[in-house]
């Protein structure tokens, strides 16, 4: 059924195509946007002399309904440029570039006079002390990517992946474990076929990446950084489908939709995507860095140069509905939504290379209803309501039924003395999810000088594990992990707004417990000894945090925050995930105190250069520092989070961004990412000094950094046309995959440097309508590695067409 969707997507896309180009346009519309190709929100399109008129919205677009005429003449207004007219001489799609007026700069980077409330949000945070990079996905709405692809280019974010698509990975931020938000509620509470790397770049508008202090409205337990998804939510009625073929059998298929009764204001949204990747892609040995592919012939162990992945295949579907009301009295937004995901995933092999797997496979099925309610002035003036819940429910089976072992040649070993068996698995999860937020904000004027906010975050995890192979008595143990977070904050502004400050508490309360079975039954399945044990941990802590802007000119200025701030264990991490990953009980909180500071200058030269500058360092010094490692169970290698108990991080980050007009744009940024053991004592005495002490974490990125260049040409082969060819380079020092502290450089383990060059070639023509693109990773076939030394996908191509209708 799932493989069925893509080829549905496939002729839906087509015949919207076809039809699309038949229609007659009955109205003018276009994109206003500034010298450098950004879009223009709030902009206002009017037929001088005339009453008629619109403004364009998020993405610079407007539609207006007009009587076809030669000699009308169409007039755009911005706050901070310089007005255009033009005749319309009756052609029907009219773009528009306006020119900054630099006497209104000061206007615009102060107030969000005529901007959409998503663009009101970009300017607020970015006035805000905090240390965030806003990602707008729009632009990278014609790459055949998944958001970790485009996020892997950030500054300070490492994303490591142990394969292809839908593969596991651990997602830091400056080194530190970030929570992952979707329009601010955690990730985690849409099952694991909502994932980073696996949603599609067309359903998300922008990306907020928070590093160190992140504000109080996300709630949860953010640990020095976080990132904010934000959906596409458009009022106005809005379509856009997109498919992507490529390497290794890989499709992918998204389509957003939105609609609002202009009379009822009854509005209807809707995503969906679909996943599949055969990821069957080669792997190789390289004895140099003791990557070991291995086969066993006649009893005995033999290197192999390569391999093709035979059973990692991965398909993953989302579908998400909403209906409600914006725009009214009563609420600015009210939806009742229902989210149905499912996934299949196989398993080629653990966190090593040292087992391969032949029918190991998982697979989920997610159903979560929603509620949620938006609106400003709730009972008083200048008090904003954002209340979420959701209860969702997840059957998820992990499953290994196959009697042998395998060879990496997809054939199976038969098993011989002194080797162990495939180990048989047969599990169902059965997991309940309750999640309920609630955020107020108030500004005590209407200049928001002075803010303050209230978010308070509760969720529930429920798990029931059944051995479908063992004894059904020791099935249904419940395991159980609950959160209680609540935040206070005061956001101020002084000295005519060059000063902004946002203070904040934190109270974080965690509730969990798990059954033990300790019994013992005969053969007839009657008890002899032992109980069940229930076992319990809670705990309370406090934390606090404070971010500083000072703007020093219009154009630049310096940033300082400082938190201490708790990370709470996941499910995973106590209770595992019965796939990759194994639990641990033992995991306690991380705590962290971090600071941040950095300068930022945005400037434009001469209307035609755009050049922006952000330089950041920060501090981090953990304790029971949240880390992972490979263990081997039953001759099978799982992950299993563990905590270091002191961990000192710092180092420092840039990036340099420049425009010329709309044609050219390149973006350089570099980290520097430093983690050493912070323990010196191995005993409570303070007479043994750790050998570890001072020296580098292992298994962790420390130098890395990313290019982007990108040249752009408008209206080259018709008018409203666009062609972009972007170049995209990605860098990883080596670093260490064992301990760091014995023996010479040449003789260390090491997981070597990297540099992956891809390009992405697309072309947009009457008015982003209708776009095709052509990318290629990794061009150069590096052999690139991550976790534990396990290879991801070398040189891959794929080709992506999208329809988009404003």
């Amino acid at each position: 059924m799932l493989k069925s969707t893509s080829t549905f997507v496939l002729i839906l896309i087509f015949t919207v195509f076809i039809q699309a180009q038949t229609k007659k346009k009955h109205a003018l519309s276009g994109f206003v946007k500034d010298n450098f190709g950004k879009p223009i929100p709030g902009a206002t399109i009017r037929l001088k002399d005339q009453h008629t008129g619109t403004s364009s919205d998020i993405d610079g677009y407007y539609k207006l309904q007009i009587n076809s005429s030669t000699d009308a003449i169409l007039r755009v207004t911005a706050v901070g440029y310089h007005s255009e007219e033009r005749a319309v001489n009756e052609k029907l799609i009219q773009d528009f570039q306006l020119i900054e007026d630099r006497n209104y700069i000061e206007e615009v980077t102060v107030s969000a006079h005529g901007k959409t409330e998503n663009e009101k949000k970009v300017a607020e945070i970015k006035r805000s002390g905090f240390n965030v990079s806003v990602i707008d996905m729009n632009k990278h709405a014609n790459e055949a990517a998944n958001l970790t692809q485009v996020l892997k280019r950030a500054t300070g974010v490492t994303i490591r992946e142990d394969g292809g698509l839908g593969s596991n990975f651990v997602f830091r931020i400056n080194g530190l474990d970030a929570k992952i938000y979707i329009d601010g509620v955690p990730m985690e509470n849409f099952g694991s076929s909502m994932s980073l790397n696996n949603i599609p770049v067309n359903l998300i508008d922008r990306v907020e990446v928070y590093k160190g202090v992140v504000p109080a409205f996300l709630g949860s337990d953010a640990l020095g950084g976080a990132v904010n998804i934000i959906t596409k939510r458009r009022a106005r009625p809005y379509l856009d489908l997109s498919y992507s073929y490529g390497s290794f059998n890989t499709h992918q298929a998204a389509i957003v939709g939105t609609f609002t009764n202009p009379k009822n204001k009854l509005s209807f949204r809707m995503n969906a995507f679909y996943n599949h990747s055969d990821n069957d892609y080669n792997m190789y040995t390289n004895e140099k860095y003791n990557v070991l592919i291995e086969e066993t012939v006649d009893n005995k162990y033999y290197v192999i140069p390569k391999a093709k992945r035979f059973n990692d295949a991965y398909t993953s579907a989302m579908g998400q509905l909403e209906v409600g009301f914006r725009d009214v009295s009563w609420a600015d937004q009210f939806y009742a939504g229902l989210t149905y995901s499912q996934n299949h995933k196989e398993n080629q092999i653990g966190a090593s290379l040292s087992k391969v797997f032949g029918g190991a496979w998982s697979e989920s099925n997610y159903l979560m209803p929603t509620l949620s309610y938006k609106k400003s002035n709730f009972l008083v003036n200048r008090l904003y309501t954002d209340i979420f819940t959701s209860y969702s429910y997840d059957t998820r089976y992990v499953r290994d039924t196959a009697m042998y072992n395998y060879n990496w040649n997809g054939a199976w070993v038969s098993n011989y003395e002194g080797t162990t068996p495939n180990p048989q698995k047969d599990m169902k999860y059965n997991l309940s999810n309750y999640l309920a937020r609630v955020n107020l904000n108030y500004d005590f004027d209407e200049a928001r000088n002075q803010s303050i906010n209230f978010n308070y975050n509760f969720n529930s995890n429920d798990q029931k594990e059944y051995d479908l192979i063992g004894n059904y008595n020791r099935s249904g143990l419940p395991s159980y992990l609950g959160r209680h977070i609540f935040g206070l904050s005061w956001q101020n502004q002084w000295f005519d707004k060059r000063l902004s400050n946002v203070l904040a508490v934190k109270y974080y309360r965690m509730d969990a417990s798990k059954d033990i079975d300790e019994r013992k039954f005969d053969g007839n399945n009657n008890l002899i000894s032992g109980e069940i044990i229930h076992q319990k941990k809670q705990g309370n802590y406090y934390g606090m945090s404070l971010a500083s802007r000072y703007r020093i000119t219009k154009d630049g200025g310096w940033k300082l925050s400082y938190e201490r701030a708790y990370n709470l264990p996941s499910m995973t991490a106590l209770f595992g995930d019965g796939v990759n990953t194994t639990g641990n009980w033992a995991v306690k909180p991380e705590h962290s105190d971090n600071i941040n500071t950095g300068f930022y200058y945005n400037t434009y030269i001469n209307q035609n250069h755009f050049l922006n500058v952000d330089v950041t360092g920060f501090y981090r010094l953990a304790n029971n520092y949240i880390n992972s490692r490979a263990v081997i169970q039953n001759g099978v290698s799982y992950y299993q989070s563990y905590n270091e108990e002191g961990v000192k991080l710092y180092g420092f980050e840039a990036e340099v961004k420049y425009g010329f007009k709309d044609l050219l744009a390149v973006t350089l940024n570099g980290s520097y990412d430093k983690a050493l053991y912070n323990k010196k004592y191995t005993d409570e005495s303070h007479q043994q000094i750790s050998l570890n002490y001072n020296k580098q974490l292992i298994n962790r990125p420390w130098v890395y950094g990313n290019a982007d260049i990108s040249l752009i040409q408008n209206n080259w082969f018709q008018q409203g046309s666009r062609v972009q060819l972007s170049y995209l380079y990605q860098y990883t020092h080596w670093f260490y995959l064992t301990e760091s502290d014995h023996g010479s450089l040449e003789s260390k383990d090491l997981i070597p440097s990297q540099n992956i060059h891809s390009a992405v070639l697309s072309y947009a023509w009457d008015c982003n309508k209708y776009n095709v693109s052509f990318e290629a990773r990794n061009l150069t076939d590096e052999r690139a590695y991550d976790n534990f030394r396990l290879q991801r996908p070398g040189r891959a191509f794929y080709v992506k067409l999208r329809l988009s209708i404003m």
